[in-house]
C-alpha cells in the first residue's frame, strides 16, 4: 500500500467524533425514561461505579478502538488489515447489540450471557488484531479488561436480582 492510499489524521479524527457520539448517543438512551427507571429499581452490588465514570470510561474506550482501526487500515498488511478492520467494527457492533438488546428486553440474566459473548468475541478478536498491527492490538487490551469487568458485574447484577420480576434464572 503506497503512503497516499493510507487513511490520514481527517479519517482518524472522524473515526474518533463517530465513536463519541455513539457513546453518548448510547449513554443518553440508557439513562433516560423507562430504561433508567428499571436500572434504578435493580438491586446493585455497592462497588457499581458512577454513571459519570461509566460514561466516561466508554467514551475512552470507543476512543481507543477508534484509534487502533485507524492503525491497522494504515498498516501494509492487506489481508490482515481487512480481516482485522472487520473483528474491529464487530467489537463496536458487539457492543451496541449487547446495550440495546440488555437495556431493551430489560433481562439481567440475557445481559450477563451477552456480556460473556462479547467478552468471548474481544478476546478472540483482540488476538488476532494485535497479530495483524500490533500497537492497535495493545490499544484494545483496555476494552477488554473493561469488559472483564462488565462481566463480574452483570454476573454479580443477576445473582442479587434472581428473584425478580422478569428475570429468568441461570
Amino acid at each position: 500500500m503506497n503512503e497516499q492510499d493510507r487513511p490520514g489524521m481527517v479519517r482518524l479524527l472522524l473515526y474518533m467524533i463517530l465513536a463519541a457520539g455513539l457513546a453518548g448517543g448510547v449513554t443518553g438512551w440508557i439513562y433516560a425514561g423507562e430504561t433508567f427507571d428499571w436500572v434504578a429499581g435493580l438491586n446493585l452490588p455497592v462497588w457499581v461505579p458512577t454513571q459519570v465514570v461509566i460514561t466516561g470510561t466508554w467514551i475512552v474506550m470507543f476512543q481507543l478502538v477508534a484509534m487502533s482501526l485507524w492503525l491497522v487500515q494504515r498498516s501494509g498488511r492487506d489481508g490482515m488489515r481487512t480481516i482485522a478492520s472487520i473483528l474491529i467494527i464487530g467489537l463496536f457492533v458487539a457492543i451496541f447489540a449487547r446495550i440495546y438488546i440488555y437495556f431493551g428486553i430489560q433481562d439481567v440474566t440475557m445481559g450477563f450471557a451477552l456480556s460473556l459473548g462479547n467478552w468471548i468475541y474481544a478476546l478472540f478478536a483482540i488476538v488476532f488484531i494485535g497479530r495483524a498491527n500490533r500497537p492497535s492490538g495493545y490499544l484494545l487490551w483496555p476494552l477488554f479488561i473493561w469488559q472483564s469487568f462488565g462481566l463480574i458485574l452483570c454476573f454479580e447484577i443477576m445473582r442479587l436480582n434472581s428473584g425478580a420480576i422478569g428475570v429468568a434464572s441461570f
